[in-house]
């Protein structure tokens, strides 16, 4: 009997002594979690102003004054467009449409060149 009970006692504090350290762990993992949803927070928060930020300096307005400070460059006026047909008359030809040139050929499916000669 005495042998049963001193196993019994031993049990008891082995198992105390691990829900104690349960318990401890636990603990650290409660807070461990506190940190990280404090930290997602705070980057969702710098997202937030992040993207503030980009909105703020994409805005058509932003980008059109730099463009016109840093490049020159004037609003698109509608005699500037083209149609497929004047770009096609304009573009530079292709090495593959040289190349055919050169050796007299015309290139399947090629109005262009058709229209060059």
């Amino acid at each position: 009997m005495r042998v049963v009970n001193f196993l019994l006692a031993t049990f008891v504090v082995a198992s105390a002594f691990v829900i104690y350290e349960l318990k401890y762990e636990s603990r650290e993992l409660k807070q461990r979690v506190a940190e990280l949803k404090l930290a997602i927070r705070a980057e969702r928060d710098a997202v937030a102003v992040l993207r503030a930020e980009w909105s703020h300096l994409n805005r058509p307005e932003r980008i059109a004054k730099l463009a016109r400070r840093h490049l020159g460059l004037k609003p698109l006026k509608a005699k500037q467009i083209l149609t497929a047909r004047q770009y096609d008359a304009i573009r530079e030809p292709t090495p593959a449409e040289v190349a055919a040139r050169m050796l007299g050929r015309d290139l399947p499916g090629n109005k262009r060149s058709a229209s060059i000669h």
